[in-house]
């Protein structure tokens, strides 16, 4: 079983607020050895955030690197990265994508948004630098990969070309998908 890990400010005696990373009491009484993997992965935290902002300043420096989705990529990368290894060592994350939001400035939805894209493009080699941030954010909500792959093609060959279209496209999609499967009690 997991262990559940919450990300908090804390500020230390010394008046300093710092990023900790919390378990339950009864957690820390049944395992000693937590204390160790917890400064190991407070240090961790840290530089996943130190990682991210470098990324977000690249991002921001122009408003082409702000749609670039390999950008986005790379930063949502880092997050998962730092995510995957925590399960790896039976560690849950009660609050990420409120953490991140806190200690990266950006929204809770977008961080979500990141984390569903890298999760859905594991591999950098996946996203095609032709469809920018926006329009890979607006096709995530596509749980069937045949119609995301459709709905890309359709983007790069041009027939697609706004973020209406886009919608247009998903609800046309969810229409005949709605019209195609039968209702449990019908069957």
């Amino acid at each position: 079983m997991k262990t559940p890990v919450e990300i908090q400010n804390i500020r230390d005696p010394d008046g300093i607020e710092r990023v900790r990373l919390t378990v339950a009491f009864r957690d820390a009484i049944q395992n000693t050895s937590l204390n160790k993997q917890m400064i190991y992965f407070q240090q961790k935290y840290a530089d996943t955030i130190n990682k991210c902002k470098g990324y977000l300043g690249h991002i921001r420096e122009s408003k082409k690197n702000a749609g670039d989705s390999t950008l986005k990529w790379y930063l949502a990368d880092a997050m998962v990265n730092f995510s995957s290894e925590m399960e790896e060592n039976d560690f849950v994350i009660i609050n990420f994508s409120k953490s991140l939001a806190r200690d990266l400035g950006l929204s809770k939805r977008l961080i979500e948004s990141m984390i569903k894209f890298r999760q859905n493009y594991p591999k950098i080699d996946m996203i095609n630098q032709k469809i920018n941030w926006d329009r890979y954010r607006e096709i995530l909500d596509i749980s069937d990969q045949s119609i995301r792959k459709l709905l890309i093609e359709k983007i790069l060959n041009g027939d697609i070309k706004t973020r209406n279209e886009i919608k247009q496209f998903k609800l046309q999609y969810l229409k005949s998908f709605h019209t195609r499967v039968k209702p449990h009690y019908l069957i």
